[in-house]
């Protein structure tokens, strides 16, 4: 019935409302399940958490809720659709092709990588755009973050607190190179510097995670799909949802509640309970 692609609180949400419709959804999850609020250690402000908690400790009540609620996981990506006839087709990284009567894209945003030389060789080997999955790995090297503002400045300060040594937080306008051999060794700055490093975090912009639809969907200049009445795309049947779609307030409890909009328009699609 429904294919629901991403794993973040859009996309689990939406699964949530998807499973208690009947609609025996399937949750395409990524590589990297959970999302970007899994990249974030300090949470205030999402309803339920009396006090300061983490983006994984949310993702993970939400998933189990989901589990309990009798969402399906795979992980998988998804590098095409297509969207041109019934049912709507999926073709992904594992080489399934997956069919659906309905899907929500609720792929949220992915780092925006600088393009730089090196970036590519050292992305995964001493380079990574996740605090929390490699953070740890650190303890007692040298790291480089890069980055703008309050969240640069956080990532700084968490991953002093692992134990790492930050040796600089560059903005992205201020690198020209990553250097090493087998693994990464320095970064070479705009002005000719070397800072030796045994890690980079990178803490850039958001870039909505939507190359893979091609021209199956309109999207607007950056890349967020374009909506009506919040979720509903140019696709009859298909949805989409969080920050892959909204350009302004991207926010965990937003996402979650494009999740449960986008499930409800679903269930109507489909023939359920009306949205």
């Amino acid at each position: 019935n429904l294919v629901i692609i991403g794993s973040g609180p859009a996309g689990l949400t939406a699964g949530i409302y998807a499973a208690r419709a009947g609609l025996q959804p399937l949750v395409l999850e990524g590589l990297e399940s959970g999302g970007q609020l899994m990249q974030t250690q300090h949470v205030a402000n999402y309803p339920g958490f009396a006090a300061t908690t983490s983006g994984p400790a949310i993702i993970a009540a939400i998933r189990a809720q989901a589990e309990a609620a009798g969402v399906r996981f795979k992980m998988d990506v998804v590098e095409k659709v297509d969207f041109t006839g019934e049912p709507k087709k999926l073709f992904t990284m594992m080489g399934d092709t997956l069919e659906a009567r309905a899907v929500i894209v609720a792929t949220g945003a992915g780092v925006t990588k600088t393009g730089l030389p090196g970036e590519a060789k050292f992305f995964g080997r001493g380079i990574s755009a996740c605090l929390t999955c490699d953070g740890a790995f650190y303890t007692g090297k040298t790291v480089v973050v890069v980055g703008d503002g309050a969240a640069a400045k956080g990532a700084a300060n968490y991953l002093a607190r692992l134990g790492a040594t930050v040796a600089a937080v560059l903005a992205p306008a201020a690198l020209a190179a990553f250097e090493g051999d087998e693994k990464l060794r320095a970064v070479r700055t705009s002005d000719g510097a070397t800072v030796a490093a045994d890690g980079v975090f990178l803490v850039t912009a958001r870039t909505p995670q939507t190359q893979f639809l091609g021209a199956a969907l309109p999207t607007d200049a950056r890349g967020h799909v374009v909506v009506a009445d919040q979720v509903k795309t140019g696709v009859p049947g298909v949805f989409a949802a969080g920050d892959c779609a909204r350009a302004n307030y991207k926010q965990a409890v937003v996402a979650a509640g494009d999740g449960a909009l986008a499930a409800l328009e679903a269930a109507a699609y489909l023939g359920g309970r009306p949205a």
